[in-house]
């Protein structure tokens, strides 16, 4: 509650003393900050110093690391271009295998007697009758079978690399060569046949994690860490070995950046680094606090003029609140005539910074609000007159409606039953066309539209054609947006049939599949030619429908069948589709195909 009190009470106070209160603190800060200077200033150029001793330290490791990678590289060439090597992974008898083997084991045995960072080499040939060769500092032992070794990661990677060298951790758990479980920084690399460059097999270096750790920590201070990490982030060697194999990010020393960079999670530590030209990162790591030890005597701070600067900022402060409170002030009445309902306010405020930008921000605000009541009124007036036009628009569907029920029942009674089912049947048109303003109706409400239509159309073309509408009762009661078939209809009699003398026929197919509707119309009428056709399609896949325009006045047809699809897309999205397919002089047949789900949504709707 006090801090609530406290909180109240700042809030309360005007602008002028709120900056006050935060300037005055401000000055004493800076006085103090000034004191401190020296002793930064210092503290940054021992800082520096330390930083370049620990960067030359982390570039001469780098280097040597170059070094012993570039000789396994070498050597691997080396093996590469041995005769013997070639002809032991691709033999031609048992025997020459075997001799190849014998010559291998004593020219990598004394090859790696002068080479004391490699302690151990496995040969294994992509010939599935040659037993790997494996060779360690002490002579010739076993590894690891071939077709175990095509499971590992290292066999994966050094495929992938096609020849070129590849670096990667074999941890304890998994050792290559029975009886050797030490943790291993091993080369894999793919031997080519010298002549045709074909794949013959792959050789594997591996250099003692425990070993290069020994080499490269020697020296440094008991607090100091330091990490090799390899391409992929991972710790291949480290002062503690439990970091081995681990990702830096899960180290709690660093912190990877989303450039896959590295930096130091706390500022008590100091970080230095380098990277190998294989991309492998040196990374040194020591408290700051151990290496700043020498920081023990530094003149702290001296404050000069403290009474005089504190006062002359209480004036400059009093002085430059005056001048940002004064258009805030002028704004605030303003804005308390604005609540009294006076739209023509104005502050007009001079300067381009933000108090004045805020005041031309206030000056629009204003007018917009003042634009959009006067447009609010004319929308609502236009409104009211909209409505009185649509209750005005109900009068004539009703009396068309009692017109024809007039004209059917004097036919009736005449005896002329022709006349009086085409009456019937186009008063029934005209309502389910209407469907009461509703945006949806029932496939069976759009069938019963459609089978009116036909009936009149078959009086109009006395015996031209007949029809069949297939779909079952289910299907029936499934939302559609309304005339959404009968278009498709109408486009089959007056541009399918009406160039043919008699046996037309009209077949309409509604069925539902999985969460799909399937609407087809066919017709065995005149067709449409295949650039007209193809025409049409492509306007019927397009997404953007304002040139809309442009095909009405193209392809009359056309414009039909591209105002369905827009209403479609308008509706169901994507899922939705329209198709149509036609043979010239044969027939034509339109499939539209729209999700179930969406259109009982849009039903309930």
């Amino acid at each position: 509650m006090k801090k609530r009190r406290i909180l109240t009470s700042y809030l309360d106070l005007p602008v002028r003393f709120k900056i006050l209160l935060w300037f005055i603190p401000l000055l004493l800060i800076t006085v103090a900050i000034t004191g401190w200077y020296s002793y930064y200033t210092a503290k940054n150029q021992v800082l520096e110093k330390i930083n370049r001793a620990q960067l030359e330290y982390t570039n001469q490791i780098s280097n040597q690391l170059d070094y012993i990678t570039t000789d396994a590289v070498d050597f691997t060439n080396y093996l590469f271009l041995l005769s013997s090597v070639q002809q032991f992974l691709n033999p031609i008898t048992e025997d020459d295998s075997i001799s190849r083997r014998k010559q291998i084991n004593e020219i990598v045995s004394s090859l790696l007697v002068n080479q004391r960072d490699f302690q151990s080499l496995v040969l294994y040939g992509f010939n599935e009758e040659v037993p790997p060769l494996a060779i360690n500092q002490t002579g010739v032992t076993s590894a690891m079978p071939f077709s175990a070794f095509q499971q590992t990661e290292h066999y994966k990677r050094a495929i992938e690399q096609a020849g070129n060298p590849s670096w990667t951790l074999l941890m304890n758990d998994a050792p290559l060569f029975e009886g050797d479980n030490r943790t291993k920084i091993i080369l894999t690399r793919v031997i080519k046949n010298s002549y045709t460059l074909k794949d013959l097999g792959i050789v594997v270096i591996g250099v003692n994690e425990e070993t290069l750790r020994r080499k490269y920590t020697n020296g440094l201070s008991n607090n100091a860490q330091l990490f090799i990490v390899h391409e992929d982030n991972k710790v291949i060697t480290s002062t503690d070995s439990k970091w081995i194999g681990a990702h830096i990010a899960d180290i709690p020393y660093f912190t990877e950046k989303a450039n896959n960079s590295i930096s130091v999670s706390s500022n008590k530590w100091m970080l230095a680094s380098s990277k190998s030209e294989n991309d492998w990162n040196v990374l040194l790591l020591q408290p700051r606090n151990e290496l700043l030890t020498e920081l023990n005597t530094i003149k702290i701070w001296t404050l000069l003029v403290t009474a005089l600067c504190f006062f002359m900022g209480v004036w400059f402060s009093w002085y430059v609140s005056s001048v940002i409170t004064k258009p805030l002030k002028k704004l605030t009445k303003s804005i308390y005539q604005l609540q009294k309902g006076d739209f023509t306010q104005q502050v007009s405020f001079r300067g381009k910074d933000e108090v004045g930008e805020l005041g031309r921000g206030y000056d629009v605000m204003v007018q917009q609000i003042k634009r959009l009541i006067d447009d609010v009124f004319r929308t609502q007036l236009s409104r009211k007159e909209a409505e009185l036009k649509t209750l005005q628009a109900q009068i004539h569907p009703h009396f068309l409606y009692n017109t024809l029920d007039t004209i059917f029942w004097k036919a009736q009674q005449k005896n002329q039953r022709d006349i009086a089912d085409l009456i019937y049947s186009l008063s029934q048109f005209f309502r389910l066309s209407l469907s009461d303003g509703k945006e949806f109706v029932t496939v069976g409400h759009e069938l019963l539209l459609i089978e009116n239509y036909l009936i009149i159309q078959k009086n109009r073309f006395t015996n031209k054609f007949t029809y069949e509408i297939q779909a079952n009762e289910e299907t029936k009661a499934i939302p559609i947006p309304k005339l959404l078939i009968q278009p498709l209809v109408e486009n089959a009699v007056l541009h399918g049939l009406e160039g043919i003398e008699d046996n037309g026929f009209i077949y309409i197919q509604i069925a539902q599949e999985e969460h799909f509707l399937n609407i087809e119309v066919v017709d065995n009428g005149i067709g449409i030619e295949l650039h007209k056709l193809n025409r049409i399609n492509e306007y019927l896949q397009e997404t953007d429908f304002e040139s809309i325009e442009v095909h009405r006045e193209q392809d009359r047809p056309g414009y039909a069948l591209v105002n369905i699809m827009e209403r479609l897309r308008m509706k169901y999205g994507q899922q939705a589709n329209m198709r149509i397919e036609s043979d010239y002089g044969i027939g034509t047949k339109v499939r539209i195909h729209i999700p179930l789900k969406s259109s009982k949504e849009k039903g309930r709707e």
